[in-house]
């Protein structure tokens, strides 16, 4: 998983959440104006105005989309001033029912200005920056029409979840940068409103969250909150942090900060919480919880599932034809591990055997750097992945229990070796495979797919267009591949590929089966029984999972399942001249993007 940005004064920002933390955008463009530092930088290498007309264009796409959200610019720029953007006033954007449904009119004005360009005249990086802004605008143009169906709040990718973790890993470079930091505290409260007004007219509509969600939020946002010691709160200790390893302050500035910093707690982010477990606490006496099952029983809400796996996925392929296939799939998982298992009962004692790794984090990222260089690129360019910087850190305590097992923060445009990985170290994930986790998180998955991206030198507005299924497919991917270089016996290594594959598929025939095709908890139980799942707490926890964060799971398997079959397709047309470190790179050159424009470059590379 990798932690991103998503606020919403405009569309973008659902996506930005998502992309800087891996594990939340509409743009509104005016006249086209010059941005001299990041058109300028490359203004010899343009052939016809026509290439320089569209690098003024992605800037100003990417200046006016960081300028209307201060944590996404802060996050995604260390030195803001060298892209004219270190005057802006603060603010978080605006998250109401009206920005939403105005939206299809900003991605129809986008789609129009597209279509001005001469696609044959543009660079070939640039016509597949194009070709990903064509496609991620058209894929937005339906959800004005479906916005109430949508969920800024749930227990584990909500907004309430991860805004605290994003908020101690902002960083103090300058003054400025701490006096934006207490504004943007200062803006939650309110910001937090218009999401409860949100929540409101949701339960208007009757496509409010389900109880047991409800009943997490609430329980997330009170442990959060705690007894109100606001020294002892995360966010306060992270800014001590935070304020003791700056020089540029005297020590009573800091202590002006320090007391800034109680106060905006106590007065804008204790009440935005509080308001939010009210809120919501609220509205389920008032039986706004009236759904219990999946999105299919909302109002237009089969109609946004399929939105949400368009755009989670990046896939063109139907529902229906993604269930078929994930179904298939599904049945070979089982035949195969069958079939590896009853051949050698000494290799059934270890499959189902402790698989505790005494590796450390470090070192199995160390590991891996060096066992991945037959398949894997090390070097792009001047880069090389040995140079790679990163720092682990461990979840809070406080939000141990509502976040993932572990997520990678991506790093700033102009800052690709600010990398961070967290892992959290609760009791209920001590039996988590942490060599597959760091390999997700790590190296070869989300570190090193944002490594050898960022070393291509893509327009910067690459960067804030987030897909899903491309990177956490990716992330998936190479997580079952790292199987093969944890075990000597590969047959070992394929079964236990096979069965974190095997689990991914259920979950996501399950996603699939109860918020499209509308199953009941009856119909979850009895179809989990055909694959000897039986627990009733399984059950449970399989049913709420997917009603909770829906498609998720398909973003993670789909992504795979797009990249497995792109990959298997240039095998067989390629024969024996295929090498699959060629495809990698080939694969990760693209960037993220939907996999019909993947795909269509990576066949453009072969074809040269």
């Amino acid at each position: 998983m990798t932690l991103k940005l998503t606020t919403f004064s405009d569309f973008f920002k659902r996506n930005l959440f998502s992309s800087i933390i891996i594990g939340i955008f509409i743009i509104f463009l005016c006249a086209i104006t010059v941005f001299p530092l990041l058109s300028e930088k490359k203004e010899n290498s343009f052939e016809n105005n026509t290439q320089q007309n569209f690098n003024i264009y992605a800037d100003k796409l990417l200046t006016d989309q960081l300028s209307s959200d201060t944590l996404s610019l802060h996050f995604y720029l260390s030195d803001t001033s060298k892209y004219g953007l270190d005057n802006i006033t603060p603010t978080l954007g605006n998250y109401t029912y009206e920005s939403m449904t105005s939206s299809q009119n900003h991605f129809i004005n986008e789609i129009n200005l597209l279509k001005n360009f001469n696609y044959k005249d543009l660079s070939t990086e640039q016509q597949i920056t194009y070709d990903v802004l064509m496609e991620y605008f058209k894929d937005q143009l339906d959800f004005s029409d479906l916005c109430l169906c949508s969920q800024v709040l749930s227990p584990t990718t909500g907004l309430q979840a991860q805004l605290p973790v994003l908020l101690c890993e902002y960083s103090f470079s300058s003054q400025k940068d701490i006096e934006n930091y207490l504004s943007i505290l200062s803006l939650i409260k309110d910001y937090y409103g218009q999401i409860c007004e949100f929540q409101k007219l949701k339960a208007e509509n009757n496509s409010f969250i389900s109880k047991f969600a409800c009943d997490k939020i609430i329980a997330q946002c009170k442990e959060f909150i705690g007894n109100k010691n606001t020294c002892e709160n995360l966010l306060h200790t992270s800014f001590l942090n935070r304020l003791s390893g700056v020089t540029f302050l005297t020590d009573q500035e800091k202590n002006n900060y320090i007391t800034r910093d109680i106060n905006v707690i106590e007065e804008s982010i204790y009440p935005a919480y509080e308001n939010i477990a009210n809120t919501l606490w609220s509205l389920q006496k008032k039986g706004a919880c009236k759904n219990k099952n999946g999105l299919f029983y909302l109002k237009s809400g089969r109609d946004y599932y399929e939105y949400l796996v368009r755009n989670y996925t990046g896939s063109s392929k139907s529902v229906s034809d993604l269930k078929a296939e994930i179904q298939l799939n599904l049945t070979g998982y089982v035949q195969a591990i069958y079939s590896i298992l009853t051949k050698d009962p000494e290799l059934e004692k270890k499959f189902y055997g402790k698989t505790e790794s005494d590796l450390k984090p470090n070192d199995i990222i160390s590991s891996l750097s060096k066992k991945i260089s037959n398949n894997f690129p090390t070097t792009v360019g001047d880069s090389r992945l040995s140079e790679i910087s990163y720092t682990l850190k461990y979840v809070d305590k406080s939000l141990e229990d509502f976040l993932s097992p572990a997520f990678y923060l991506t790093p700033p445009i102009d800052n690709p070796q600010h990398n961070i990985i967290y892992i959290n170290g609760s009791e209920s994930m001590k039996n988590q495979d942490f060599y597959a986790t760091i390999a997700h998180e790590g190296i070869p998955g989300h570190m090193y797919q944002s490594w050898f991206f960022s070393s291509t030198n893509p327009h910067p507005v690459r960067h804030i267009i987030n897909y899903g299924g491309y990177t956490e497919g990716w992330a998936t991917y190479v997580e079952f591949m790292s199987y093969q270089y944890r075990y000597k016996d590969q047959n070992l290594a394929k079964a236990f590929a096979c069965s974190s594959a095997y689990s991914l598929a259920l979950y996501s025939i399950c996603d699939i089966g109860i918020n499209y095709d509308g199953w009941t908890f009856k119909d979850t139980t009895k179809y989990l029984a055909d694959y000897n799942i039986t627990d009733k707490k399984v059950c449970e926890s399989i049913f709420q999972s997917v009603i909770e964060e829906p498609a998720n799971y398909l973003q993670y398997y789909v992504g795979f399942m797009e990249i497995t079959r792109l990959k298997d397709s240039l095998k067989k047309k390629l024969g024996d001249s295929f090498n699959l470190k060629d495809f990698h790179k080939a694969f990760l050159a693209v960037g993220p993007a939907p996999f019909d424009v993947v795909n269509k470059w990576i066949m453009y590379e072969y074809a040269k």
